[in-house]
């Protein structure tokens, strides 16, 4: 009698940790990948979701919010040689997960790197003049010229902002002195 009641209790709670397991609850907002022994099975969607536990784990979780990424202050030289200080800010949105976790190894860095490659292109090729007055010619160039690469890996790219064209400290004294 015994052996039958923690047998059934074994059972039970087996059973009770199985349905915890494979009962899955995805907010708003997220994506999750589940890979089935090791390969990717199914993206779950927001939701009350099931998965088969012991096979099926969750690998990813992704968020389909719009993601800020600041790009950092760098150093840009232009084609009459003149440095200037340029930073930018970029929104984009995961629109395929699958293609965000699968084809970058991370898809935030990836494209804060391509944007900060392609800023300094596109700047390097214009005059100092150019560079300082037409803002939204780069906006418009960076956003085109990063779009594509971000559509590879599951983004899109919904907005760059350059938030500040400024010259260097040495280039800035040596107007001013100039100037003077």
């Amino acid at each position: 009698m015994i052996e039958m009641t923690v047998t059934s209790i074994v059972f039970l709670a087996f059973v009770v940790v199985t349905i915890a397991k494979g009962v899955r609850i995805i907010p708003q907002g997220e994506e999750w990948i589940v890979q089935r022994l090791g390969k990717y099975r199914v993206t779950l969607m927001p939701g009350l979701r099931f998965i088969i536990p012991y096979f099926d784990t969750i690998a990813y979780k992704v968020t389909t919010k719009d993601i800020i990424l600041d790009v950092q202050e760098q150093e840009v030289i232009t084609r009459d040689n003149a440095v200037i200080v340029v930073n930018a800010i970029a929104f984009i949105k995961v629109t395929d997960p699958v293609k965000a976790v699968y084809g970058v190894e991370n898809y935030s860095e990836a494209i804060r790197n391509m944007i900060m490659t392609t800023l300094r292109s596109i700047v390097g090729e214009m005059e100092l003049d150019q560079a300082l007055s037409q803002r939204d010619m780069i906006k418009a160039r960076l956003k085109a010229g990063v779009a594509d690469e971000a559509l590879d890996w599951g983004l899109t790219v919904k907005s760059v902002e350059i938030q500040d064209i400024k010259p260097s400290q040495s280039m800035q004294r040596a107007m001013e002195l100039q100037a003077a």
